[in-house]
């Protein structure tokens, strides 16, 4: 066994997304259950197609510890038949010294940090493929209020409810965000340079103090510290 990558290339982000739609939730199970996966997650990258990278068509990545042989030998004939997909490369870890997906991750991320990223990300690949089958089209990010939907609810109460149901408060889950955004910024200026991460950094700071105004309305029209548990 062995770490590796396969990457899945597509001609349009449609189809990179049928595939993560049609294909990987039946695959995911046939991985699971097979004697050439041990641990394992995947990452879609369609979405920056809308953003100010340079990315056409689609691309899926498998990142998994096992037996890449014995999985393109198992899948390949899938992948040949699924329309739009053109081409697959894998990239084995133990061909830069690592003797596992783990390992590379540890090296990369610290002891404790890639140890709990090994943990938790087949977590996060499996939450997201049942995802992917509930919903024929993605939640809005973070929509407005609207007649049907008055709270504005969206990806963004997806994830509180995560929070909430893994445990963690207010203060912990607003942390996290910061946190959070602290590090998108960085990853903005890390792959599109960084006049776009200071202009998305003004955008958010005008949004906080914009949000000033709104939360004073709030407290007026409503009455804090009365709601339960």
């Amino acid at each position: 066994m062995t770490g590796a990558t396969l990457e899945l290339e597509f001609t349009t982000a449609e189809s990179e997304r049928r595939f993560c739609s049609s294909y990987l939730p039946d695959a995911w199970e046939r991985y699971q259950v097979s004697d050439y996966w041990e641990q394992g997650w995947f990452w879609a990258y369609s979405q920056f197609a809308e953003t100010a990278i340079d990315f056409d068509g689609g691309l899926v990545r498998l990142v998994f510890d096992g037996d890449p042989d014995a999985l393109v030998a198992a899948e390949s004939d899938r992948w040949v038949a699924f329309d739009g997909l053109t081409n697959w490369t894998v990239r084995r870890y133990d061909e830069d010294g690592y003797d596992s997906l783990r390992a590379q991750q540890v090296d990369s991320k610290g002891a404790v940090g890639g140890d709990w990223e090994y943990r938790y990300k087949p977590l996060t690949a499996e939450f997201a493929l049942a995802y992917r089958e509930e919903f024929d089209e993605r939640l809005p990010p973070s929509p407005d209020p609207s007649e049907n939907n008055p709270h504005g609810l969206g990806c963004f109460a997806l994830v509180h409810a995560l929070f909430v149901q893994m445990g963690y408060h207010w203060h912990e889950e607003t942390d996290t965000y910061l946190r959070g955004i602290e590090n998108r910024l960085k990853s903005i200026a890390a792959h599109c340079g960084e006049e776009p991460a200071r202009e998305e950094y003004e955008r958010l700071r005008a949004e906080f103090e914009r949000f000033e105004s709104e939360l004073r309305e709030w407290l007026a029209a409503n009455e804090p510290g009365t709601a339960t548990l």
